[in-house]
């Protein structure tokens, strides 16, 4: 396969962050105009992570007002990205073309399943919100009450709402556009839902550092970029030529830049058509826990229980065939015993006494490279 050219918008970019943003410095070094793009290191999580936020600002934009959003779901390791007035509008603007690409029209009323705050003026577009933080059985009250055009929401709880309503009733009769998030959407998941709501299904891949990459409507087999302001580069996976690991660079966020990001996910692209489009996001996966009564919780719930403990610095949750469940934390050895029960209370408030749940400090258990990382996820029967 021949190599592409690499986009001409990167070389300047990575050479004025190299000397003015300490992450890009300490990363690349002061290299100036001699930077080597099949040389220099990609940026992760995890060098990320050993930077101060303020090491990730750009020397002559500091100062400047940044939106901040909290990302933990995916890793397992809560962190804050920031940015700015330019990223927040070309995110906001890449979300509602896509919408409108996959059916969405000015008006139509929308539920979206969330774990964010959202403006109180959303309602008055037709945008209303519930908790992913719910049971199923009372999201679907809402979905019965709302009636939406639009359903948006993360996978896991999509299908177990889909779920419920194929068993219980009723299907919302206005629903025509459901748009699935957060998780590889397989053909299996694909026809739970579609069953469960009696609607067409989109898909929407997006990351919190980015907002939305890109999108599925219903009926394409290929996902079609969210906004030109990203750049999308596909690398080559050793000993695995099917798939290719993406790495992107936003171009409107110049505040606290993300530049050659190794998201940690895969790709599948066709390579008999001529603009090679991405037919897959493979290696987002995510497990529902299973309780002794034969219920499922989705993990966006355990997440939300989870992230808003500002001491916990990371956390694994695996659940054991037994259905008893292991919990690990990286915390300081002083706030040790306080997230134990802090964390003890919460899971037990929402998967019941009979659950039995064991909590210890230590350090989280990664995968080989080249697999990607699930910090909550069942050996008890959910899907793998």
């Amino acid at each position: 396969m021949p190599e592409a050219a690499a986009d001409p918008r990167l070389l300047p970019l990575m050479t004025d962050a190299s000397r003015h943003v300490e992450v890009y410095r300490r990363l690349w070094g002061a290299a100036g105009s001699n930077l080597d793009l099949h040389r220099t290191p990609l940026l992760d999580k995890s060098f990320l992570r050993a930077s101060k936020p303020e090491h990730r600002l750009h020397d002559r934009r500091r100062g400047r007002a940044l939106a901040a959003e909290l990302s933990s779901g995916s890793s397992g390791e809560p962190m804050t990205f920031q940015y700015d007035g330019a990223a927040r509008r070309a995110r906001r603007f890449a979300f509602l073309r896509a919408l409108l690409g996959c059916g969405y029209r000015p008006g139509h009323r929308c539920l979206l399943l969330t774990s964010r705050r959202k403006s109180k003026w959303s309602a008055l577009a037709g945008w209303h919100y519930a908790s992913i933080a719910d049971a199923t059985e009372m999201l679907a009250k809402q979905l019965a009450t709302l009636n939406p055009r639009v359903l948006y929401g993360p996978l896991s709880t999509l299908e177990l709402l889909a779920e419920h309503l194929a068993k219980h009733g009723p299907r919302p009769a206005a629903l025509k556009l459901v748009v699935s998030t957060a998780e590889q959407l397989t053909p299996e998941r694909l026809t739970t839902l579609e069953q469960g709501f009696s609607a067409p299904v989109a898909d929407f891949y997006g990351m919190t550092e980015f907002g939305l990459v890109a999108y599925r409507p219903p009926g394409n087999p290929n996902y079609v970029p969210a906004r030109s302001s990203l750049i999308l580069e596909f690398m080559p996976v050793p000993g695995d030529g099917a798939v290719e690991r993406l790495v992107i660079t936003d171009l409107a966020e110049r505040t606290s830049p993300l530049i050659r990001y190794d998201t940690g996910d895969f790709v599948r692209r066709d390579f008999t058509q001529p603009d090679r489009p991405i037919l897959e996001f493979a290696g987002r996966a995510f497990d529902c826990i299973l309780l002794p009564n034969g219920e499922r919780v989705s993990p966006y719930r355990i997440d939300v229980a989870l992230e808003h403990l500002p001491e916990l610095r990371a956390f694994e949750v695996v659940q054991q065939p037994d259905l008893s469940i292991d919990v690990t934390i990286d915390v300081t050895a002083a706030e040790a015993d306080r997230i134990r029960g802090a964390i003890a209370t919460r899971l037990t408030a929402l998967l019941g006494p009979a659950t039995p749940l064991r909590i210890a400090s230590g350090s989280i258990r990664r995968v080989p490279s080249g697999v990607k990382y699930r910090p909550i996820r069942s050996l008890a029967g959910s899907r793998a």
